[in-house]
């Protein structure tokens, strides 16, 4: 993780979703179970992936190279939605990840597994 939620930047902006470092062509999945509402290129964002996990939760992603899903599909977590590019001048793909409840930036921690460890089995 290059940036944390609520990080502030040298220019006095803050972080309302992480910035990951990935692998290049990392496969990225879902963080939960929903349903794609929008998949496709979106001002800065790049290639954005907006998933609506229901009672008012969506999850953003940010960075990809190839998104793999369409408006209207659903996901159960775990699911692969896209690829990372790669290395380009020397720095590597970064994927933005953001959570919202009802329209508003939430802690993303609490919801996912930050470790370094792999799943085994």
């Amino acid at each position: 993780i290059v940036t944390s939620y609520d990080q502030t930047n040298q220019i006095g902006i803050t972080s309302k979703g992480l910035i990951i470092r990935t692998r290049d062509i990392a496969r990225v999945i879902t963080p939960h179970d929903g349903q794609i509402v929008f998949a496709g290129p979106f001002r800065g964002y790049g290639k954005l992936l907006i998933i609506a996990h229901g009672e008012g939760y969506h999850s953003l992603l940010a960075g990809f190279a190839v998104i793999d899903g369409i408006v209207g599909q659903w996901l159960v977590a775990g699911e692969p939605v896209g690829r990372m590019g790669r290395t380009e001048n020397g720095q590597r793909p970064e994927l933005y990840l953001e959570f919202r409840r009802n329209g508003e930036p939430i802690d993303p921690n609490p919801w996912i597994a930050l470790t370094r460890t792999k799943v085994n089995g």
